[in-house]
């Protein structure tokens, strides 16, 4: 009993020394792995791929199942590992251009090796340099989709600085898009909104994208669309203007109660001096006549470019003989 008594005594006063050797054990394992993982290594996997394309008309952007790809390549260990992490039920998601999947029958697009290599990195990590593929073509399935071409409706909250106006509605482009779902959800689509633009106290014409907002079970033909904002300066100015008494009816001698009126314009800014002489209000006197009343509602003849809109005071006017 008292060897084993020193013994333990041994342990117990280098407690310390032996942790520290399991901490360099330790330390010295994860040196030894980080390194050989950072070696290189060439092997032949087979790797389950999920095609997913958003450019392919009439059908659903991600096929139905996954694929083998099987490829000889040269990669770090770190890269090896996480290839053989996937499987049928946790596949490689790749992103393809539709360029690069062929039509082969309803449903079935192919794609050959001379365009799979360029997602080398997608499938087998950054690491990868291929050596061949297995097989010179793969080939995926998807389901179609039923589509139809609706609106766009654009979501807007826009406020201009008060010495500005629109020039027009808020323009979109493109103005209508494809989208593709199953009859009975597509059956319900009759427009695709557009997430809010919001712009506050706008003072110039402004351009920019909005998102669509997503719809569950639906691709859009696009994901989102241009817009443009145009807007102009403006001035308000006030006029006291003459008004003319036009087409008066044989053996009448009408008298209008005022001659005069009071315009509130909403104008183009810059706007030269002078340009109050392009204003010419009237009264028909026929049309007064014709109406049963003496009452003539004030016209404007001919509205000028710079004129946005306007108000009179007063706007009727009466007539006597």
């Amino acid at each position: 009993m008292g060897f084993f008594q020193k013994i333990r005594g041994m342990l117990h006063l280098q407690r310390h020394d032996w942790i520290a050797l399991v901490l360099s054990f330790v330390l010295a394992t994860a040196v030894w792995m980080i390194h050989n993982l950072s070696l290189k290594y060439t092997v032949m996997l087979s790797v389950p791929v999920l095609a997913q394309c958003e450019g392919l008309d009439g059908f659903d952007s991600q096929s139905i199942e996954s694929e083998r790809v099987v490829a000889r390549f040269r990669a770090t260990g770190f890269d090896i590992l996480q290839v053989k992490r996937y499987s049928n039920t946790n596949p490689c998601r790749v992103r393809f251009f539709p360029e690069d999947l062929h039509l082969h029958s309803s449903g079935s697009f192919y794609i050959v090796s001379r365009d799979l290599i360029d997602y080398t990195h997608d499938i087998f990590g950054e690491s990868a340099v291929m050596d061949y593929f297995a097989s010179d073509t793969v080939f995926f399935r998807f389901s179609p989709r039923e589509y139809k071409k609706v609106p766009v409706v654009l979501e807007s909250s826009v406020s201009l600085d008060p010495q500005y106006q629109f020039e027009g509605p808020i323009a979109i482009e493109p103005d209508s898009i494809l989208v593709y779902a199953d009859p009975l959800r597509l059956e319900h689509i009759d427009a695709v909104h557009t997430d809010m633009v919001k712009e506050k106290l706008l003072a110039s014409s402004k351009d920019g994208m909005v998102k669509l907002r997503a719809m569950s079970g639906v691709r859009f033909s696009q994901n989102q669309v241009k817009y443009a904002i145009r807007i102009r300066r403006c001035v308000e100015l006030e006029f006291c203007l003459k008004v003319a008494l036009e087409n008066v009816p044989d053996g009448h001698h009408p008298v209008m109660s005022i001659d005069k009126v009071k315009v509130v314009a909403n104008c183009l800014f810059p706007l030269p001096q002078g340009v109050e002489k392009d204003l010419q209000f009237y009264v028909d006197a026929r049309d007064a006549y014709e109406s049963g009343g003496a009452a003539a509602r004030i016209r404007l003849k001919n509205q000028p470019a710079w004129l946005l809109s306007y108000r009179i005071e007063p706007q009727v006017i009466t007539l006597s003989e």
